[in-house]
């Protein structure tokens, strides 16, 4: 008798864990794993949102590979990526030298550099929009005061407003890279640097041979979380200009996003989505192939 209760004993506090488990195990069921399975079986469907999704087979990628705003939005993401991971990253690593040798103030600096990273991209979108704006921004002022010939097309000339938008962009976020950079520059092997000094390097070679090699981890993970995030930019473009003018600045976030809720075509939407996130993984395959062939170690 006393066998069978301690046995009993034991399964009861087997299962006593689980009805703790139960409750985030059930969330995650409900808000992760069912609509990650949905946004799988959503693209291959008609849907506005609302009624039964119709299942339509391929249909809304046929559609998608001849919907000329899906080709516009992905160049604009591709421009998008090959804007960050050039000027930004290259004013970031300038910068990020620089701080390195400074010895006294060099936290108020990292303040001041940082600081544009900590404003919500809502806030940084409207004062960049009210900048751009051609009747109370930069450009009306110069005009009152006789500098019309420095005006800047902003957000008006289309082939313009995404580079306008990528400006902004880079405003707010490149503060981020300057403290990665800084970071990884503060723990490089000093004495490297200096048996090169000794030999006679200069600082250009010093810097090509010497504190780039040592950054290469830094600068591959910086590189592809960027392009990554370059192709799902969404927030400063949705806040500044939607998309605007005449898909300008379309992104492919931007895209499905006013499919799915002004354009009551969430099924389409879902399938332009699904492109997006094949788009992450082939490039995530690529990395991991480069890191295997080249020893890319991070």
């Amino acid at each position: 008798m006393s066998s069978i209760t301690k046995k009993k004993g034991s399964i009861s506090k087997r299962w006593f864990g689980w009805y703790f488990i139960i409750p985030g195990l059930l969330f995650h069921i409900f808000a992760v794993s069912i609509p990650s399975l949905m946004s799988l079986y959503l693209p291959f469907t008609e849907w506005n949102g609302l009624n039964v999704p119709k299942f339509i087979g391929l249909d809304n990628f046929v559609e998608a590979f001849q919907d000329k705003v899906v080709g516009i939005a992905f160049i604009n993401n591709i421009k998008w990526a090959l804007f960050w991971i050039t000027i930004p990253i290259i004013f970031a690593f300038i910068l990020a030298y620089l701080l390195v040798k400074v010895k006294k103030g060099q936290t108020a600096y990292q303040s001041i550099f940082f600081s544009t990273s900590i404003i919500t991209v809502t806030v940084a979108g409207q004062i960049w929009f009210w900048l751009y704006n051609p009747f109370s921004g930069v450009n009306h002022y110069l005009e009152k005061t006789g500098l019309d010939f420095l005006s800047i097309p902003g957000l008006t000339n289309p082939s313009l407003a995404l580079y306008s938008v990528l400006f902004a962009d880079m405003w707010k976020g490149f503060g981020g890279n300057v403290i990665w950079l800084l970071a990884a520059m503060s723990q490089l092997d000093k004495s490297m640097e200096e048996a090169a000094k000794i030999d006679g390097a200069g600082r250009f070679r010093i810097l090509w041979y010497i504190i780039i090699p040592q950054l290469r981890p830094t600068l591959v993970i910086i590189t592809l979380l960027t392009v990554l995030n370059a192709f799902g930019a969404f927030d400063m473009v949705y806040v500044m200009t939607g998309g605007g003018p005449a898909h300008a600045t379309e992104t492919l976030s931007t895209y499905y996003y006013s499919l799915s809720t002004t354009g009551r075509r969430a099924g389409y939407a879902s399938s332009i989505a699904l492109f997006q996130m094949m788009i992450a993984i082939v490039l995530m395959i690529v990395y991991g192939v480069l890191k295997k062939k080249k020893g890319w170690d991070v």
